[in-house]
């Protein structure tokens, strides 16, 4: 009976922390980071690689040599950042990828972006039922950003122009973590109940 109790608790522990624990972080480039330098096949780096809700990318660059956009798909293709999503220019931009969809980022420096200095990525839900869905074609999905010196913040597909951000980015969450996150001490209740 003890070992049965013992079993429910480390399930219920694991359910309420799995998904919390599941993001990535990725350094964009790896070593290399956000560059032309040393010809980074940014393609090739995307291989083998699986991105879901709540990963984190991570582009180092020299911020008087680059900077990063996240971009439509079709200012991607066209090497256009004038109207990009979002702009980061701190050198180390922590972006945090929000909702399942393809995401699509590019050096707005003349020349950088038509050098191969660009990322298109794939991300996967994580599974979880509060997951948002993908983003409509040709939009970028909804992510988070803190430079250092910045904080976080959340750009709505498209851009901003007549879209609606999500309402919290706990929204995000598993319903039973989110609810455990509310109320700390229903752990203790439900362990309670087995004592």
């Amino acid at each position: 009976m003890a070992m049965a109790k013992s079993a429910v608790i480390s399930l219920t522990i694991m359910a309420l922390f799995g998904a919390s624990v599941a993001a990535t972080t990725y350094t964009v480039g790896d070593n290399a980071g956000w560059t032309t330098q040393g010809k980074v096949d940014y393609y090739s780096w995307v291989d083998g690689k699986e991105f879901k809700v709540g990963d984190t990318l991570v582009f180092k660059y020299n911020n008087a040599m680059h900077d990063v956009h996240e971009v439509t798909e079709a200012d991607y293709v066209a090497c256009n950042a004038k109207a990009s999503i979002k702009h980061h220019i701190s050198g180390s931009d922590a972006i945090t990828l929000n909702a399942p969809g393809i995401y699509y980022f590019i050096c707005g420096i003349p020349g950088h972006c038509q050098a191969g200095q660009r990322l298109r990525i794939e991300v996967e839900s994580d599974g979880s039922p509060g997951a948002s869905p993908s983003a409509a074609p040709g939009q970028s999905p909804t992510t988070s950003s803190t430079s250092s010196g910045g904080s976080a913040s959340t750009v709505p597909p498209g851009g901003g122009s007549g879209s609606t951000p999500p309402s919290s980015s706990s929204a995000l969450l598993p319903y039973s973590l989110h609810t455990f996150l509310a109320a700390p001490g229903m752990l203790a209740v439900l362990l309670a109940g087995f004592a």
